[in-house]
């Protein structure tokens, strides 16, 4: 069933603590409240719509628990990329082992909702110091024929960014690092040119921000694009904390999703207690630096027990979207433990937004 419910600027947070089993992501803390991106700015807000939308969760969720048999996922299996082919949707996931290094495993749903195929082996392992503590947080984009898979590599270094393709979801290739040497994660391809270039989006946080290349291979960090970044970085951030259920951080979901409205992005959002939401946003086909709309208040946000408990309580983090039958399929992971499905009518959920525009 999907709630279509009357618009309310309060939220119900729960407190809980943001817990990793290795050395604990830090982000950066507001000052002076939340603010907004390039080409949203706060006074220019209007809340023109008086509904909202909600995600209606599968009845099947989880559709991916761990599988305490096998030793590179036994502790957790969660934060799904999907991306669909035909009429199979492709599956990454994280999964974690006791000693809490991550790996991606792979799975295969027709309907998005049931598990058809499911690797008995990581598919990426890792491979480099950059990624002593794990691979985590995939996201898939089709673009040209080939499936790029964006994912944190983690190290005591800090969370980067790193790259891998593949053309049938068995062999990869690995780019290594890519965007800046700085914490970065959060990051997603555009599935086609914009103007010609490779548009990039990514999460320093607290912000998203979006950068235009030439090609892939112009994304590796050794780029000295990357070198002063941090610099410039106030030119390339589109989306700032703006609402109180995002006012800690926010960072992008699945990769962007082209409609005619706009470019469809789903995206997490923290509040003051580490509560993880979801929201989306509409960005300007041509120029997606240009933030059409946000929802005022979340899509989707923990209430289910495999949301609200597990290695990490009280999270809903988005990576994977795909479109079937004119329903938005939502891929999200449940208290940073299990995988789930959520959806929405995608018309009813661009004619929401542009009410917000």
């Amino acid at each position: 069933m999907i709630l279509v419910m009357p618009l309310s600027l309060s939220g119900v947070h729960r407190p809980c603590s943001r817990i990793r089993c290795r050395v604990n992501e830090t982000a950066a803390n507001l000052k002076g409240g939340p603010s907004c991106g390039a080409g949203f700015a706060p006074q220019s807000i209007m809340v023109s719509s008086e509904m909202r939308v909600k995600l209606a969760r599968s009845p099947n969720n989880p559709i991916i628990e761990p599988r305490p048999e096998m030793a590179w996922e036994s502790m957790a299996t969660f934060n799904p990329g999907a991306v669909k082919n035909g009429e199979t949707t492709h599956i990454l996931y994280r999964a974690v082992n006791e000693h809490c290094i991550s790996s991606l495993g792979y799975a295969a749903t027709i309907d998005g909702e049931t598990i058809l195929d499911r690797s008995t082996e990581p598919v990426l392992s890792p491979g480099g110091p950059w990624e002593e503590w794990g691979c985590e947080d995939p996201r898939i984009t089709a673009f040209d024929g080939t499936y790029y898979v964006f994912y944190t590599a983690y190290s005591r270094r800090g969370p980067r960014i790193a790259l891998a393709s593949t053309t049938d979801f068995r062999n990869y290739k690995r780019y290594g690092l890519v965007g800046p040497d700085h914490d970065d994660k959060d990051c997603a391809l555009f599935p086609q040119l914009i103007g010609g270039k490779v548009a990039m989006i990514h999460r320093i946080a607290p912000n998203i921000e979006l950068d235009f290349l030439d090609s892939i291979e112009q994304m590796e960090t050794s780029n000295p694009y990357w070198k002063d970044y941090l610099n410039h970085i106030e030119a390339n951030t589109i989306m700032k904390p703006l609402w109180e259920w995002e006012e800690k951080k926010v960072g992008i979901g699945p990769p962007p999703i082209r409609t005619e409205a706009g470019w469809l992005v789903i995206h997490h959002g923290v509040d003051s207690h580490n509560v993880y939401h979801a929201g989306a946003a509409l960005l300007d086909l041509e120029d997606p630096r240009r933030v059409i709309a946000r929802t005022p208040e979340p899509i989707l946000e923990p209430e289910e027990d495999f949301e609200r408990v597990g290695v990490v309580p009280n999270v809903v983090f988005p990576e994977g979207a795909v479109v079937m039958k004119d329903e938005l399929k939502v891929f999200y992971g449940g208290a940073d433990r299990v995988c789930c499905v959520a959806s929405v009518p995608m018309k009813l959920l661009v004619e929401v937004l542009e009410g917000y525009s």
